[in-house]
């Protein structure tokens, strides 16, 4: 039986990564092999550029030198750990992916949409997540919520509410364009009402797969 690749995509502060482990944990109980990752990172060349891009200042990089690195980072990871792994039978769970390129390297810093899509083409193909789970929230309460993290922030943490405003609609806009495998939710509200709410689209997405009750 193929596995499943499930990516969850939004703003910073919208919830992701709390959700993602949710979801990992839940499909885990079904008796499900399941794999929970993230982007940029997942494997040690992801991990070190993630660790790369975290340190570096906006002005380090221009955003064609970020967005090939994401690319680089991703054929690493689609390659060496999210393709074998469906092969084999997993769900991915996947933390951010190719559409936060689009959003981040492409809306926020103004790489064209087509150049975006064609590093994609060369470091994954045609492949598409089989579920994306869009998390769309207030930019006041995702800013709320980034300002009680304790981790050391990185530019994007640090934007101002235009730019998350921007990344947003950013998201808001991949949900139309690749709509045959994206659901906007609502991120609003405590975590197990959110979850309640991903864990009925995948089961109705993957009906085949999962149980309906």
């Amino acid at each position: 039986m193929m596995g499943k690749f499930i990516t969850f995509e939004g703003g910073d502060g919208v919830g992701k990564t709390t959700q993602a482990t949710l979801l990992a944990n839940a499909l885990k109980t079904l008796g499900l092999k399941v794999k929970i990752t993230r982007e940029p990172g997942g494997n040690v060349i992801g991990e070190k550029i993630r660790n790369l891009m975290k340190s570096s200042s906006p002005s380090d990089m221009d955003p064609l030198c970020e967005a090939l690195l994401m690319f680089a980072a991703r054929r690493d990871h689609f390659v060496k750990l999210i393709k074998p792994l469906i092969n084999k039978g997993y769900f991915v769970v996947c933390d951010r992916f190719y559409d936060s390129s689009l959003v981040y390297q492409g809306v926020l810093k103004k790489i064209a949409f087509e150049d975006i899509m064609a590093l994609k083409k060369i470091t994954i193909g045609d492949f598409e997540p089989d579920l994306t789970i869009i998390l769309d929230v207030d930019s006041d309460v995702s800013i709320e919520r980034l300002s009680t993290r304790k981790l050391i922030l990185d530019e994007y943490d640090l934007m101002k509410k235009n730019e998350h405003d921007l990344i947003r609609k950013g998201f808001q806009k991949t949900a139309e364009i690749f709509s045959f495998r994206s659901v906007i939710v609502n991120a609003a509200g405590s975590e197990q009402k959110i979850f309640a709410k991903i864990m009925k689209i995948v089961q109705k997405r993957l009906l085949d797969i999962l149980p309906s009750g």
